[in-house]
């Protein structure tokens, strides 16, 4: 993270349960008209606690919740090592319960960020009309809404609160469709009012375009959140950011996930900002790293040695795919060159031992099971486990496969023309301009972009939300069997929620 403008202070994070309705409203009390801040960077500053939820989707689950149920990731125990309590084990089968540690963290991340938003707009109402409260508000909004669609798209039927009152009564859920629309409203509402600079001014803070990528996104999946499609509107949205001219994609496909990424990059939409020391909570490459990979990339901790992908993922890259390098497998090397040797074990990571999914312990065999995904570069001056590394939610290339998607699925506001165009330049990227990888009039089939999407995005937050709506995220998974995408497709609503706000009613095929 380099050069941002966002001042993320820890300390003003405000506490929000999880009845969604009891705060601590001592903390705004002592702001008046006198005191209250006035230039833009004192506005920013005071919204912190908004963008400081953001970043806890790390230490808080909710990234683990989205990524370990899928074919990008499988979490195995290793003897003694990463069994914790189960909870891998019940992601990668799709056992999950309304008492899972993942659904209760999750829930609570998102919740507590609604809350400082709203906590945040309240002591923003008694100032005085001007264009800077009226874009702070729609950023506070915007931040709000995201935080809503990644609450809704896991959980589905939810509490609307949008406003911060410690006496009012719990909250009542509203269906799916409903939180649907009122996310697309609040998007549509506040995109007018949001700035148009891409710059490390508005970096890692929400700008029209991120707006666009997000409603784009919701609308993308709008067949599965409500039952009616909205093609054209994902393509309507996708073509306000590429006309922007904002925006293009990497010459490098890794340089946007380097620890010094930042607003530099020009693929970036919307990023979460992270510092090893002042923004913590980018854990990744120690979630995936062997135990021997301290040497290789010269780190201050050891890794975890734990998550890594399934064969079938790892075989959705060819050899000749740049992107293939983001798996570390094979031979290992330490930092000087040599093999990389580990309590006297030579680290050859197996993308295809998976005899069960307890590995079993030692150092051998099982622990170097899993191709290993190092998209964001791990970081040799991580601080106590804390990389520097920003965390992208949306990117440029997003745009493109969502515009592709539509449009192959049936858009009326695009043709197979600009579907190609748009997704060769990805395969351009990641084939050195090969035409021979470039997809055709024949070949570009929802499966092929399907599958697209997986190598483009792994890690990325995308990989369950795209299989619930291709229709394969109840289909076997290498221990998984065939499960019932009918009731899978919505996490359950957490026990701690529902003993909070009696309100709450189960998600469907869970137990009361």
């Amino acid at each position: 993270m380099k050069n941002i403008s966002i001042i993320l202070s820890a300390a003003t994070i405000i506490g929000f349960s999880i009845s969604c309705t009891k705060f601590d409203d001592s903390v705004y009390a002592v702001y008046t008209e006198q005191n209250f801040p006035k230039t833009p960077e004192q506005f920013v500053a005071l919204t912190g606690p908004v963008y400081t939820a953001a970043q806890s989707f790390f230490n808080n689950n909710y990234y683990d919740l989205q990524q370990t149920c899928t074919d990008e990731v499988i979490v195995p125990t290793r003897g003694g090592d990463w069994f914790d309590g189960g909870k891998w084990q019940e992601m990668h089968f799709h056992t999950w319960t309304p008492s899972s540690e993942l659904m209760r963290n999750s829930w609570e991340w998102g919740f507590n960020a609604i809350g400082s938003s709203n906590l945040i707009l309240k002591m923003y109402e008694p100032l005085a009309e001007s264009d800077l409260k009226n874009q702070t508000m729609a950023e506070v909004k915007t931040m709000r809404a995201w935080y809503y669609f990644c609450m809704m798209d896991a959980f589905g039927n939810i509490p609307i609160v949008t406003t911060f009152d410690q006496n009012a009564s719990a909250p009542v859920q509203e269906k799916r469709n409903k939180v649907f629309e009122f996310i697309a409203t609040e998007l549509e509402t506040n995109l007018p009012l949001l700035s148009e600079e891409v710059s490390s001014k508005t970096y890692g803070r929400p700008t029209k375009w991120m707006a666009h990528t997000l409603l784009a996104k919701l609308y993308l999946n709008a067949e599965v959140y409500t039952g009616i499609p909205q093609w054209d509107k994902v393509v309507e949205h996708c073509n306000a950011v590429i006309n922007s001219g904002k925006y293009d994609l990497e010459t490098n496909y890794f340089s946007m996930f380097a620890p010094d990424n930042g607003p530099s990059s020009k693929e970036p939409i919307f990023s979460v900002p992270f510092d090893a020391q002042k923004a913590t909570g980018n854990l990744l490459f120690n979630k995936t790293l062997h135990y021997g990979h301290r040497d290789t990339y010269k780190l201050t901790t050891n890794p975890w040695n734990g998550w890594c992908t399934t064969p079938a993922f790892f075989d959705k890259f060819e050899d000749e795919d740049l992107r293939k390098a983001q798996w570390l497998y094979g031979q290992q090397k330490d930092s000087k060159g040599g093999n990389l040797i580990f309590n006297g074990i030579n680290v050859i990571l197996d993308p295809y031992f998976f005899p069960a999914f307890d590995l079993g312990a030692g150092d051998n065999l099982g622990r170097l099971a899993g191709a290993r995904n190092v998209k964001y570069a791990p970081d040799p001056n991580a601080v106590s486990n804390n990389a520097n590394n920003d965390i992208i939610i949306y990117r440029y290339a997003d745009v493109l496969l969502m515009k592709t998607e539509a449009i192959v699925r049936g858009s009326t506001k695009g043709n197979l023309v600009e579907a190609l165009e748009s997704i060769n330049k990805i395969r351009d990227r990641a084939f050195n301009s090969n035409p021979s990888k470039r997809f055709n009039t024949a070949s570009l089939t929802l499966k092929a972009i399907y599958d697209e999407r997986g190598r483009e995005l792994v890690m990325e937050m995308t990989r369950r939300t795209d299989m619930i709506r291709f229709g394969t995220f109840d289909d076997p998974n290498l221990f998984k069997g065939q499960t019932d995408l009918a009731t899978e497709r919505l996490f359950p609503i957490p026990t701690a929620a529902r003993i909070s706000n009696s309100n709450l009613q189960q998600n469907p095929g869970y137990p009361n």
